[in-house]
């Protein structure tokens, strides 16, 4: 089986609980790939303002091409496969599963949304480009048949009624995190036992004894 992990916003690949959560699946002999997606600098960001700060590097466009050029091959070959993504990184999962039809065994959403009508300008200048609506949604249910959304009861940044929206329209299970703001470093998770759990439900007891 193999796992792949989907920042979010000014993201980092060794942030948050990512590093955490491939290093438990590895020691089960799993494969875990963790990509680094191309991001804006934030400081840079916010020294140019909103009038003319622009996404140049995190845009829709520039994550897909660095998912086909880098992962779906390697993906495609997989026979199970399960995607985690945090905050932008659910819909950007939606949009690589619309976009390349691929079949997943499961999927972990968390702190996920489709589109926030108020969101932080030095935020939505990178992620205007991701958030849609409109998405197949009958096919994606097809390509995820298993999927979790995982939110935190207090998340700052996106409000319930957002990730349940998600949730909802992608058919998932749903499981609220008491006191966990945004499930990111900044509400301290530097580790994340819960989704771990959740990625073991999906392995066959061969796969890594």
């Amino acid at each position: 089986m193999k796992f792949v992990i989907f920042h979010g916003t000014y993201g980092s690949s060794e942030g948050n609980w990512f590093p955490y959560l491939k290093k438990q699946l590895e020691l089960m002999n799993q494969k875990v790939i963790l990509p680094q997606y191309p991001k804006d600098d934030h400081e840079e960001i916010l020294k140019l303002g909103p009038k003319k700060a622009k996404a140049n590097l995190q845009n829709l466009d520039n994550w897909l091409d660095y998912f086909k050029k880098n992962l779906l091959k390697e993906i495609k070959n997989e026979k199970k496969v399960v995607f985690v993504g945090h905050s932008i990184g659910p819909v950007f999962i939606l949009h690589v599963l619309e976009k390349f039809n691929i079949q997943l065994d499961c999927a972990i959403f968390v702190a996920p949304f489709l589109w926030l009508p108020k969101m932080a300008w030095d935020y939505e200048i990178p992620a205007k480009t991701f958030m849609k609506t409109d998405f197949n949604f009958e096919k994606l249910k097809k390509l995820v048949p298993v999927s979790y959304v995982v939110y935190g009861d207090n998340d700052t940044y996106v409000d319930k009624k957002y990730t349940y929206e998600f949730g909802s329209k992608i058919g998932s299970h749903f499981i609220e995190v008491k006191g966990g703001g945004h499930l990111n470093a900044e509400f301290k998770f530097f580790s994340f036992p819960l989704i771990f759990e959740l990625c073991k439900t999906r392995l066959d007891t061969v796969d890594y004894l």
